[in-house]
């Protein structure tokens, strides 16, 4: 099982995001429904490698977020509330947000599989990528993400721009190289259990 414990950063010096962000992570599919724990933190378990990847690209697109994943072993059967979650996938997910507070991307894995660091380095690429994309820019890729079969057309009609608009943030790749690090890091998660 994958628990992703996600901690809001700066939260002192921001408004509380946690509301947005649990209203975001309602499109992922989870084994328990991401909530508010403590504070400005937010914990989830997932079964699919698929659905964790998913979850942080959508918080990649909104920043602002120390994202810690824990792979492994949980005691069931789950109790209604994440917070009450036992095994070594919550331990893990603890460890994990804490380091991310000091950590590229401000994310990490922690699991006892080798191939976990893989999976670390294809999200924090992909969580860097993301955030190096001008905020109204992200839109054309995340619809791009979510409309793999749209055009630039298409996404230029959606939000009313011209197509050169989304070209100039299309061209360069950037939809390509997030693509590939949703399915990388998938990839290497589902070996990390």
């Amino acid at each position: 099982m994958y628990v992703m414990t996600i901690d809001q950063r700066g939260s002192r010096d921001r408004a509380d995001e946690v509301p947005e962000a649990l209203d975001m992570l309602q499109r992922v599919e989870t084994a328990r429904g991401f909530t508010r724990t403590i504070g400005d933190e937010v914990q989830g378990v997932l079964d699919s490698p698929e659905q964790v990847s998913l979850a942080v690209r959508l918080l990649a697109g909104r920043t602002g977020w120390h994202i810690g994943i824990g792979i492994g072993p949980v005691d069931v059967p789950l109790p209604d509330s994440t917070a009450e979650g036992r095994g070594e996938a919550f331990y893990a997910a603890r460890r994990a947000v804490e380091a991310a507070k000091g950590a590229p991307a401000h994310l990490v894995v922690d699991a006892a599989a080798a191939q976990a660091h893989l999976a670390e380095s294809a999200l924090r690429l992909m969580v860097w990528t993301i955030e190096n994309i001008h905020p109204r820019s992200r839109r054309y890729i995340e619809h791009r993400l979510d409309h793999p079969d749209s055009t630039q057309a298409d996404i230029a009609a959606e939000f009313d721009v011209s197509q050169q608009a989304v070209s100039r943030v299309l061209s360069p790749g950037g939809v390509e190289l997030i693509a590939g690090a949703l399915t990388l890091s998938a990839f290497h998660l589902s070996q990390s259990r």
